[in-house]
């Protein structure tokens, strides 16, 4: 038998290993507490200590958008709270290594079944689509007073406006389940509705849900593709006055390894789209273009360059420009003045066929009276093309509107 000074002598034993080993667990768990946060700390540091020395970027060629600069400073910006938010946008935009973090934050959201990474849907079948913007009542307000004051001056101009739904609103669809999504096409009624007679409107959203089951937008880009650019062409002919386009182009495929400005913005890169440009078949009709800004001309539309680069969608015209301007060789006396944003850079394409001029205005680089383009070059007809996220936001057509100070014709 073990008598019981044995027994509690064990006993006292067990229990002085059990008191050791959680002794020394709770020493192991405070070094390691200690050395994770002189890790973080010295992480923290480093990533301060970078960003201070690294120079910031003005522009991400991954999203193809200006970056946030440092803010200036003043008393009134610190009170309206504008110095904070551009504080935080400054901070977000030249964080070092913004892009990777990026990847890896969509990583870690996909695993949670997380659908949205950055403002962009995560949607089916590798599309991904940006969230319909809110629009800015009273900046679209005001471009829409513009353009009707614009009508008004110029009378005698035949001027058309068509404002294109995004992905998200077309290929609802292919969105995430119960996705939040705005009504785009409740907005483009109200831009419709408040639009002067003198100002015709093609709402094309039925022409492309037409053809949602092809290729009519980037599945990694914001932008329509040139397929969907022909289709909302032949819906906008009749209200530009053109008759019967033919429906026949030379389709060439110039790029397989597109991946967009959607793809840098949400960290993924499961997709490439490929890139086509459309040529009128059986067209006599030559052109040249005009770069104003740079003074270069060129026998193309298309800047077989930019395939190399990483926003390949600039094959079209070299990307956005404040004065771009196409002679053809058509003797018609039309010549069409285009308000645009990037979306008309694909659809300029199918224009050249029926002008004899066609000048292209950004309002977002364009700082000149655009009046003197109006009584100088005999414009016959005014376009307004934009997309409706841009066009939710944008401040700058109407300013450019309003320059128009030259007497109407």
């Amino acid at each position: 038998m073990i008598d019981s000074d044995t027994e509690a002598s064990g006993k006292e034993t067990i229990e002085t290993r059990r008191r050791a080993t959680q002794k020394k667990r709770a020493l192991l768990q405070k070094r390691l507490s200690i050395l994770t946060g002189m890790t973080l700390l010295v992480v923290v540091l480093l990533t301060v200590i970078i960003n201070l020395v690294v120079p910031d970027k003005s522009f991400s060629v991954n999203e193809n958008r200006n970056l946030a600069e440092w803010p200036k400073f003043s008393v009134q910006s610190l009170l309206d709270g504008s110095y904070t938010t551009g504080l935080q946008s400054y901070v977000s935009d030249q964080f070092f290594g913004r892009d990777g973090w990026i990847t890896f934050k969509l990583k870690q959201d996909r695993i949670k079944g997380v659908q949205e990474s950055n403002g962009v849907y995560l949607g089916k079948d590798g599309y991904l689509m940006e969230k319909p913007a809110e629009p800015d009542n009273s900046a679209v307000q005001k471009s829409i007073d513009a353009i009707n004051s614009f009508a008004e001056k110029y009378n005698s101009v035949h001027m058309h406006m068509t404002v294109v739904p995004n992905a998200a609103c077309v290929l609802s669809d292919k969105l995430p389940k119960n996705a939040p999504v705005r009504d785009q096409k409740a907005d483009l009624a109200n831009i419709k509705a408040h639009l002067n007679q003198q100002v015709s409107f093609t709402d094309v959203t039925s022409a492309l849900s037409a053809h949602k089951k092809e290729n009519i937008y980037y599945h990694t880009d914001h932008h329509w593709t040139s397929l969907g650019a022909s289709y909302a062409f032949h819906a906008m002919a009749g209200g530009l006055g053109i008759q019967n386009p033919p429906k026949k182009c030379d389709i060439y495929t110039v790029t397989n390894r597109f991946e967009g400005t959607m793809a840098s913005k949400s960290g993924c890169y499961d997709y490439q789209d490929s890139i086509e440009v459309y040529i009128p078949k059986n067209s006599e009709n030559s052109y040249y273009v005009t770069y104003e800004d740079s003074h270069k001309k060129s026998a193309s539309l298309y800047q077989s360059a930019a395939l190399k680069a990483k926003d390949k969608y600039t094959v079209f015209l070299g990307g956005n420009h404040p004065l771009v301007t196409i002679h053809t060789t058509n003797n018609n006396r039309k010549c069409l003045l285009l308000f645009k944003d990037s979306y008309a850079n694909c659809f300029v394409q199918f224009l050249t066929p029926y002008y004899e001029e066609i000048i292209l205005v950004d309002p977002r680089y364009y700082y000149e009276n655009v009046g003197k383009i109006m009584s100088g070059e005999n414009v016959t007809d005014v376009l307004f093309l934009y997309n409706l996220n841009t066009f939710a936001a944008d401040t700058d057509l109407a300013d450019v509107l309003s320059s128009a100070k030259m007497t109407a014709k």
